[in-house]
Order: C-alpha cells, then structure tokens, then sequence
C-alpha cells in the first residue's frame, strides 16, 4: 500500500493538540466564606430520623385505581400534589 505524503505532518498534529491546553486559564481569586463554609442549618430546620419503615407494596390494579382516584381528586381540590401514598397512609391511619 502507497504511503500517504501527509502523514508525518498529521502526526505531527496530532502530538502538538494533545499536548495543548485546550483554553489558557487564568488563577481564580478565592471564594468568600460563606460559600466556603455554609452556614450551620439551624435546629428547627434539621430532618429528624422518623422511624418509619420503609415498605414496598403491589396493590391489585383496581384498588390502585381507587387510591389514585381519590389521589387526584385531592390534587384537584387543594392545589398541591397528593400522591397515592399519601392516601393509602391516611386510609390506614383512619382504621387505627
């Protein structure tokens, strides 16, 4: 096979963009503080360990069906996301 007359300069390419940066950067002043050290999330904001556990559930399709009706029912009423979980939950704690 014929040698291409380019090649050694195509290497020579090569080499040179590998062994350049791809952009001059310059030094960075540091960061104030705060952004160093973030403030301390007061007690009031912290997430408590709940002791819940975590439990996986397959509900039948049409008990599914029930809970997410009444899921987007509350949707629609409050304005806020009610999930199927929530439901199931409140359901729950309505028995006990």
């Amino acid at each position: 096979m014929k040698k291409r007359h380019d090649v050694d300069e195509l290497a020579k390419q090569l080499t040179t963009a590998a062994a350049t940066p791809l952009h001059k950067s310059t030094p960075v002043a540091a960061p104030p503080p705060e952004i160093i050290d973030p403030p301390v999330p007061s007690a009031q904001k912290k997430k408590q360990k709940s002791d819940a556990i975590p439990v996986f559930l397959r509900l039948p399709a049409a008990m599914y069906k029930h809970y997410d009706d009444i899921a987007i029912a509350r949707t629609k009423e409050t304005g806020r996301g009610v999930s199927v979980q929530q439901v199931i939950i409140e359901q729950l704690e309505s028995v006990q």
